[in-house]
Formats: structure tokens, sequence, C-alpha cells
């Protein structure tokens, strides 16, 4: 689908709090209908245009799909924030971004980010604890690999979008290296990069 991607700026921070209470993002804006954060936003456009399918008929791998969904969302999605927000290094380069309000944008999203962990009690003392998590759930998903070119089988589904989502910042971040020591983990993540709507994504 044609789509065109607008800078969260200053401003806009209040208007995401207009829209969401926890001022999420993404946001989708799509006629008159306004959709707040990745999973949302997928499940939308999967009920709109649900060609091709990233969600099976069959409800045993429906429920799959939305089982490893909620693990990518909710568990490897924390873990690679940590890493993200909490090292001071990954955190900068996070922040490093194009525009004069961007990085005062990105900024104030960090501290919400490190308000958010701290209130779970994570500091960057948790650091190493997390890394060794993040090589857990990279082993945990080539197992789900092994034998199959994605998670259910043949065809990506939502739960490969997910998983994918979550990796695809971690590979931004120092530890982007553990990748290149799950080599089944890295294949597909070539894979599905190279699915050319998914590579117009990701372009700059």
């Amino acid at each position: 689908m044609p789509f065109r991607r607008l800078a969260v700026r200053f401003g806009g921070l209040r208007a995401l709090g207009r829209v969401d209470a926890l001022g999420e993002i993404p946001v989708l804006v799509q006629g008159t209908e306004v959709v707040a954060g990745a999973r949302s936003i997928a499940h939308h456009l999967e009920e709109r245009h649900p060609d091709p399918g990233l969600i099976p008929d069959d409800a045993a791998a429906r429920a799959y799909v939305f089982l490893l969904e909620d693990w990518a969302d909710e568990a490897l999605g924390v873990l690679v924030g940590a890493l993200r927000w909490l090292d001071p290094d990954n955190r900068s380069a996070a922040q490093a971004q194009r525009g004069w309000l961007r990085p005062l944008v990105g900024r104030i999203l960090a501290r919400r980010a490190w308000r958010r962990y701290a209130a779970a009690s994570w500091t960057p003392e948790s650091l190493e604890l997390v890394r060794g998590r993040v090589r857990d759930s990279l082993d945990l998903v080539a197992e789900l690999l092994a034998g199959k070119p994605f998670l259910l089988g043949r065809h990506p589904t939502l739960a490969d979008v997910a998983v994918f989502a979550q990796l695809a910042a971690l590979s931004r971040c120092r530890e982007g290296g553990f990748i290149a020591d799950a080599p089944a983990v890295d294949a597909w993540l070539r894979r599905l990069g190279a699915v050319p709507p998914i590579a117009a994504a990701l372009s700059p």
C-alpha cells in the first residue's frame, strides 16, 4: 500500500496524547480513522487488506500466531527496549535523528522510556541480565525456525512481522552482533528484509 511517513515533532507529542493516552508510536491515519500502536495497526490493516493474509484461517495456527505476537511485543520488545534506552551508547544512537526538533523529541521519548523501566526496577545494572535473556530469545527463535523458512512454515505471518520488528531494532543496537551468532535467525531476517514491501518500509 502507498503510504507517507511523518516524523513526530515536539508539537506532535500533544496530538499523540489526544489520540492515545499512552502517546503510543507509531500512529496510522487512514482517512478518518486513527489507529495507535504497531500491533493495533497491523490488525487494522489485516482486516481491511487480507491479501496476502498474515493471519491463518486455521484456529490452532491463528492462536500460535497470536501467542508469538504477544511474546514479541510483551517479552522480547521489553528486552530490546531495555538495551536501547538503558545503555548510553544505544540511547545516543536512537536519539541521533535529523532535523532541528527531532533530538528534543528523542530526549523526551528516552526520558519516558527510562521512567517506565525505572518503575519496574530496571536500571543500567540490569543490562548484563538483559543481554543474557536476549541471547536466550534468539536461541528460541532459532528453534522455532528449525527446518522452516518462516515461523509457521512456508509463508510469513503476523508472527514473523512482530518478531522481525523487534530483532530489526536489536540489529541497530551494539548487541546487534548477537544475531550473527544465530545463523538461522540471521538468514530469516535477511529473507524477510528482502520482501519488497518490507525492504521499501525499511529504506530511509
